[in-house]
């Protein structure tokens, strides 16, 4: 990742690439930059569309680890 996902980044929409090869716009509504190890550094998220869209449970938030994320750009507040 060529940008570090910060709590900057809380409360706006990305379009973000995952290792796997999905691609989503989410609602960023938490930023974890724990520094004690990297498995509690992550984002949790609304998932506004997705590539792989049967993953995802509407009304639900989601976690991922910053690891997991591969590119990211910002789309809007």
């Amino acid at each position: 990742m060529t940008q570090q996902l910060t709590r900057d980044y809380q409360d706006k929409k990305l379009h973000i690439t995952f290792e796997d090869g999905e691609v989503a716009d989410v609602k960023v509504l938490a930023v974890s930059e724990c520094d004690q190890h990297e498995d509690c550094r992550g984002i949790v998220y609304d998932v506004i569309s997705s590539s792989r869209p049967e993953r995802f449970k509407k009304d639900s938030a989601y976690w991922t680890e910053l690891k997991y994320i591969t590119a990211f750009e910002v789309i809007g507040d």
